[in-house]
């Protein structure tokens, strides 16, 4: 082969090169484009379904409108609350979920990601709303509950959304599916089937529940900004707008 040949070919083989580059990126680009548009359309149509069927499944459970003093009792953060963030801010999102609740699942990656970015700014605050309709949300209250005793509180949080559809929509409660993840976090089995049962933890979870209540809490998510409900953010702009209002207030 002579020297213009190699050429000839080191050429074509760089424009291949270049071609597939291409592919890849463009094949890149839809992916995400896709990916951004699914958890978009997620999260709208879960949420709008979760919402309509909290409020049915809780029609008949209304109490009277709380003072704005009571909500504002409530909405204070308690002791045995599960929070992240900053303790010290001006800024408190509460949020009350079911863990079987698939818009909550939806919300979970947003909810994290903005944890995770103002972390040091927000205080994040978590609580138990379990829905009649979910046999398993009451156990995974429970379950996640006791891992929070053994300081796992979070990752068993994080754990359970992340494999939600392997667990969710049972047709029966199914305790040893969460002790297969407490295994996984390596927490002491013998203390967590104990927490998991006892009066206390179900005590726990039910409080935040009645709160729940309370507040006009009839669908999940719901979320509560500086003691303010709030409509669920239709994606992950709308949610941190919110926010970076409320920090610039």
């Amino acid at each position: 082969m002579n020297i213009k040949q190699q050429s000839h070919q080191s050429k074509k083989e760089r424009k291949e090169e270049r071609k597939k580059e291409k592919e890849v990126e463009q094949t890149r680009k839809i992916q995400t484009r896709k990916t951004k548009n699914f958890l978009t359309r997620t999260l709208v149509i879960l949420a709008i379904l979760a919402s309509g069927f909290g409020l049915w499944r809780l029609s008949q459970q209304t109490t009277a409108p709380l003072s704005s003093a009571d909500s504002a009792d409530i909405l204070q953060i308690k002791d045995n609350d599960w929070v992240k963030g900053n303790p010290n801010s001006t800024v408190t999102l509460i949020e009350y979920l079911d863990f079987e609740c698939e818009a909550c699942g939806a919300y979970y990656p947003l909810v994290k990601q903005l944890s995770e970015e103002y972390i040091d700014d927000i205080l994040f605050v978590s609580r138990y709303f379990p829905l009649p309709g979910h046999r398993n949300s009451m156990t995974s209250a429970l379950a996640i509950e006791a891992a929070g005793k053994q300081g796992k509180y979070w990752e068993m949080h994080d754990l359970l959304f992340e494999e939600q559809q392997n667990w969710g929509e049972r047709p029966s409660a199914e305790p040893s599916i969460f002790e297969g993840y407490a295994e996984r976090l390596g927490l002491d089995m013998e203390r967590f089937k104990q927490d998991v049962n006892s009066q206390e933890a179900k005590d726990r979870v039910e409080e935040d529940r009645n709160a729940g209540v309370n507040l006009g809490v009839n669908g999940t998510p719901s979320f509560f900004l500086n003691g303010e409900k709030i409509d669920n953010p239709r994606g992950y702009e709308a949610f941190k707008s919110l926010l970076e209002n409320s920090l610039n207030q």
